[in-house]
């Protein structure tokens, strides 16, 4: 009898175990759907020298066998290489390996970069089971499984098994979430420590026990150690700690927990420290540094949102776009959970709830005080999502409640319920797979309606939608195609995902000349501020061949940069006959003026000059009236002088007068200036 109830027990166990693993595996099933995001590059290349450091003590690779042949072959696949090659990632970079990192890194602390580098040793150069970049995306996933399966534990222990239900459905079906859980090196990981951090202090604290405090210290360590967003952790556990004890007298007579607390800032120190080797050789200077870095980016970059979302200071785009990003089931779930804390509160023993509250405020608050800043969406402070997820199976756990306590079955039909009313948001995320992290709710009319209204970051997805283009051009694009990027890096799409015979790299860009390449794009709110003429170029002169859309608005796009798939409009262009054009320079400024108003495509100016470059550091303005000028976005770039001529290029511009103000000073002689447009 006791074996049969041990046996079936277990059997409980495990399939309760099997709901929160079922991210993981999901998580697997769907790896390969993801490219890297723009962050991911830098840090691969850096875990990878810091895991070679740490694993064999040398700072380059030249001791790897037929390590030079691999990157031949990683820059130019279209030639074979003539040995049977080791698997070996393509970010053990020559150039940013152990010495330069040991000498010049910045930013962000590495651990997580190390871990997803060791997970990419393990697995793909050493057992060979998943692809390089899958390998370090099982580092991503594998942390916010762990984030889903302590949500599980922590909210059935104090609320039952349907409350944690709701918990994780609430947690994995956060858009955001989801996506930014296969293809984030930082946030996610940040956020998954910061929550098992918070649940084994709770537990070392409730419990008494000086293993769960010291677990806690040690996971607080890799948060601070992954991103500084940990600090703000006494804010949560402070006031929850004096609610729980009442008083310190009385905490100080479990005399026990007190040496864990004791050591807990030097285990958090210590794990930091270690694990970034850079610090070693000049520990304050270096730690200093990488403050001043966090200070920069969390208070310098004030006013990242149009002045309508500040009030008195208060920046309220993170509430915002909590609002409009979070799916409607679990924003009433959480509101729910949120209100009924009052009244569960005082009859909590353990003040969970109060823990939870404090848990979800922080991270947002800090994101709206005056001089804080946030850009990009709210992945930055992504640590607010477990919580929210927690009120969510509170909301949920109250309602069954009390319903139940009216009549028991009205228990069971609630419970069922909550649970259909997760269907639509599931339908959702399958439907706009694998673009979740571009997902905006009903509240604001979707992504179409958030494009609308012109809302800071829509479609902001930071590239992780390239692969989906890759996959169209692998199968449709010609053999031996040219393929580049309009503003983004080529480090931004790995180049393992293209055919062999497929060159990509961004000097296949060859703007109006149009030599026939394609050039790829992610689609989002303000797009085009990088590379201003590229991208206007391509998203007025060209017609794409591929998008993909998600609500209608198309968030990656493909060209082809030939006439065939040029507007009508643009294959015609004129020269200004040079009787047109006059020219004149005045102190720091050139003027060019035209006998009538034309749509302008570009002006060249040759000139003579000592060696150097006029208008380098200038910048261009037009006017139709000689009044009112506009100034051009795109800046001078050096690419755009040759032999003794300056070309800058428009895309239909509307202008009479053309004028350069250059500060710098330059003696030069103009020969002559040229115009073409287009009718």
């Amino acid at each position: 009898m006791n074996i049969s109830v041990t046996f079936f027990k277990a059997v409980k166990n495990f399939l309760l175990f099997l709901f929160p693993l079922s991210f993981f595996i999901l998580g697997l099933v769907t790896i390969s759907d993801y490219n890297v995001n723009w962050d991911e590059p830098e840090h691969f290349i850096r875990g990878q020298a810091y895991l070679r450091y740490f694993l064999h003590r040398e700072t380059n690779y030249t001791s790897l066998p037929f390590y030079k042949e691999f990157r031949q072959y990683i820059q130019d696949r279209r030639v074979k290489p003539t040995v049977a090659l080791p698997r070996y990632s393509i970010y053990q970079d020559a150039n940013q390996n152990g010495s330069y990192y040991l000498a010049h890194d910045s930013g962000h602390p590495p651990l997580n970069d190390i871990l997803a580098a060791l997970f990419n040793y393990i697995f793909y150069q050493k057992l060979g089971i998943v692809g390089d970049i899958e390998a370090y995306h099982i580092f991503n996933i594998t942390v916010s499984s762990i984030a889903v399966l302590v949500i599980f534990l922590w909210v059935k222990r104090e609320y039952g098994l349907f409350a944690s239900v709701i918990a994780v459905l609430s947690l994995v079906l956060q858009p955001l979430f989801f996506a930014e859980s296969h293809v984030n090196i930082k946030d996610p990981a940040e956020t998954a420590f910061f929550t098992v951090s918070l649940y084994t202090f709770y537990r070392g604290i409730k419990d008494k026990r000086r293993v769960w405090i010291l677990a806690s210290a040690l996971f607080s360590g890799m948060a601070l150690a992954t991103k500084l967003n940990v600090i703000f952790l006494p804010i949560i556990v402070i006031p929850w700690f004096f609610a729980y004890c009442g008083n310190f007298a009385t905490f100080v007579s479990q005399k026990k927990l007190l040496l864990p607390l004791l050591l807990y800032p030097l285990v958090v120190f210590s794990v930091f420290f270690i694990t970034w080797p850079y610090l070693w050789l000049d520990p304050i200077h270096r730690i200093l540094q990488m403050f001043f870095y966090y200070k920069g980016i969390g208070t310098a970059i004030t006013n990242t949102q149009p002045s309508s979302f500040y009030i008195m200071g208060i920046n309220t785009y993170p509430w915002q776009t909590i609002l409009f990003t979070t799916p409607i089931v679990i924003l009433f779930f959480s509101i729910i959970g949120l209100l009924s804390v009052p009244f569960v509160l005082l009859k909590e023993r353990s003040k969970v709830s109060f823990l939870i509250v404090l848990w979800f405020f922080t991270p947002i608050v800090r994101a709206t005080l005056p001089g804080s800043s946030i850009y990009g969406g709210i992945r930055q402070i992504m640590e607010y999502m477990p919580a929210m997820a927690m009120l969510a199976g509170m909301g949920a756990h109250r309602i069954v409640m009390l319903l139940q306590s009216q009549k028991a079955y009205m228990g069971r039909i609630a419970q069922v319920g909550i649970l259909f009313l997760f269907l639509p948001i599931i339908a959702k995320m399958i439907s706009i797979h694998p673009h979740e992290n571009v997902y905006f709710n009903p509240l604001i009319g979707g992504l179409s309606g958030a494009k609308e209204k012109n809302y800071p970051y829509w479609g902001f997805n930071l590239g992780s939608s390239y692969l989906s283009a890759v996959r169209w051009l692998n199968t449709h694009a010609e053999r031996n195609a040219r393929v580049g990027l309009v503003i983004a890096t080529a480090t931004n799409i790995p180049k393992i995902y293209f055919r062999e015979d497929i060159e990509f790299h961004n000097g296949a860009w060859s703007g109006s000349e149009r030599k026939g390449e394609y050039l790829i794009e992610a689609v989002y709110n303000g797009w085009i501020r990088d590379w201003y003429y590229a991208g206007e170029y391509v998203d007025t002169v060209l017609l794409p061949v591929y998008e993909v859309k998600v609500d209608d608005v198309p968030i990656v796009k493909v060209w082809k940069n030939d006439d065939k798939h040029a507007i009508e409009k643009y294959l015609h262009e004129k020269e200004i006959d040079a009787t047109e054009i006059t020219w004149k320079k005045e102190k720091e400024s050139f003027f060019i003026t035209f006998n009538n108003i034309y749509e302008i495509m570009r002006v060249i100016i040759l000139y003579r000059s000592d060696g150097c470059r006029p208008f380098e550091k200038g910048r261009v303005l037009r006017s139709v009236d000689g009044s009112a000028w506009t100034a051009e976005r795109e800046p001078i770039r050096q690419s755009m002088y040759s032999e003794m001529k300056f070309s800058y290029p428009f895309v239909a511009r509307k202008a009479k007068y053309i004028s350069i103000i250059a500060p710098t000073p330059c003696t030069f002689t103009i020969d002559g200036v040229q115009a073409a447009y287009v009718q």
